[in-house]
């Protein structure tokens, strides 16, 4: 690859799933309504986006 690592999107999951946990974590303290569904969603829109990345790294997939 070009200016890049070859394991970049490897090392892109590892960090996708730690923020994920950590939303989680955070999800499970007394928050208000607003809050709680606010981090809710982004913890739905990083499972979307880690499971992309899980399938691009399963596939080799690498930018060209």
């Amino acid at each position: 690859m070009d200016g890049g690592s070859e394991n970049a999107m490897k090392d892109y999951a590892v960090v996708t799933k730690k923020r994920i946990n950590d939303l989680i974590e955070r999800v499970r303290v007394n928050l208000d309504d607003q809050l709680r569904v606010k981090v809710i969603t982004i913890i739905t829109i990083d499972v979307h986006e880690r499971d992309v990345i899980d399938m691009f790294v399963a596939r080799k997939i690498a930018d060209q």
